[in-house]
């Protein structure tokens, strides 16, 4: 394991100190990222409990030992890397850990990319897979990106077989190794792209949520692009509540997924049990209000065809905002941050 880890560290290191600064997470994973370590240390929110998916992906790291928890760290942070600049949408993509997710999340990405008024012709989705890192010739590709050939070729045979030989890691299908969400911007080494990981759709699936999850997940990550687009990028929780917002928007939208009333609240219960309590997503309470405020909006409409702008409904939200979270909430991210 010393030698895996010290590989990726190496890779790490060779790229850019800021590799994957602008990449929005859709959660505040307790599996460490790109030397960032979760928020969970931090000071906490007064009467917060984490939601259901964070207790969830906290359970299952707890189960884990010292040993293979150093091999998922490693191992989450090469696959995230394969997963935002090496892989792309030119190849089928299979959502799910058995493709269960294929033909919802590419119905999705339609609609989402013909609903917002923005440049979408080349955000890609890819499928975020624990079982790519099992594959030698992509993970060449991935430690390629800063290593030697022969340094990458000896690294990825590394990472396939630690993969493939801690029992708890399934051969890549435990869920911790892509229990996330990302949206990146434009100017990131691959370009804009949205990351769904299998691990993310399983534990929501176990929780109840499987039949909204990928919608509400890419509903939300989309949300990131429409603030890329416009020059949005705040520096407190509505980076993560205003995606909320404009998902739920999306979703209940006339000419988005026009879900009912029922399969709008479930969403929003899908939004509280990614909350955190670090003042940095945004609470459980947070989150879920983020998510109907959105909702509200699109089924609140005179016109229930229309679609507002995406700088309209970053206004709309930026006002809303300081409703959700207090100032003193708002000095706390801020303080967080710093």
């Amino acid at each position: 394991m010393a030698q895996l880890t010290d590989d990726v560290t190496s890779l790490l290191n060779v790229l850019a100190a800021d590799a994957s600064s602008n990449v929005h997470p859709l959660i505040d994973s307790p599996v460490s990222r790109f030397g960032r370590h979760s928020n969970a240390t931090q000071e906490q929110a007064s009467d917060c409990t984490a939601g259901s998916a964070l207790t969830k992906a906290a359970k299952l790291q707890a189960e884990l030992s010292p040993l293979e928890q150093n091999a998922l760290e490693a191992l989450s942070n090469i696959g995230t890397l394969y997963a935002l600049n090496v892989a792309d949408d030119k190849n089928p993509q299979v959502f799910g850990t058995d493709g269960q997710y294929i033909p919802r999340a590419t119905a999705a990405i339609g609609k989402l990319r013909c609903f917002w008024d923005i440049e979408s012709w080349n955000v890609q989705l890819v499928a975020w897979k624990g079982t790519d890192l099992g594959s030698e010739a992509k993970m060449k590709k991935t430690f390629g990106l800063g290593l030697a050939p022969a340094k990458a070729q000896e690294a990825a045979a590394l990472t396939a077989k630690v993969v493939q030989e801690i029992p708890a890691l399934q051969g890549g299908r435990q869920p911790l190794l892509t229990l996330n969400a990302f949206s990146a911007p434009a100017n990131e080494l691959h370009g804009k792209r949205v990351l769904l990981g299998d691990g993310l759709l399983d534990v929501f699936g176990t929780l109840g949520f499987g039949d909204v999850a990928p919608e509400a997940v890419l509903g939300h990550e989309y949300g990131h692009q429409v603030d890329f687009a416009n020059g949005n990028s705040p520096g407190d929780e509505s980076r993560e509540l205003g995606p909320d917002a404009y998902g739920g928007y999306f979703l209940a939208h006339a000419k988005g997924d026009a879900w009912n009333a029922r399969t709008q609240q479930e969403v929003t219960y899908l939004d509280a049990s990614i909350g955190d309590c670090a003042h940095d997503h945004g609470t459980p309470d947070q989150r879920k209000a983020a998510g109907a405020w959105g909702e509200k909006l699109a089924t609140s409409q005179a016109n229930p065809n229309r679609i507002i702008s995406p700088a309209s409904i970053i206004e709309k939200f930026q006002k809303e905002y300081p409703k959700l979270v207090p100032s003193s909430g708002r000095q706390s991210a801020s303080a967080a941050r710093s």
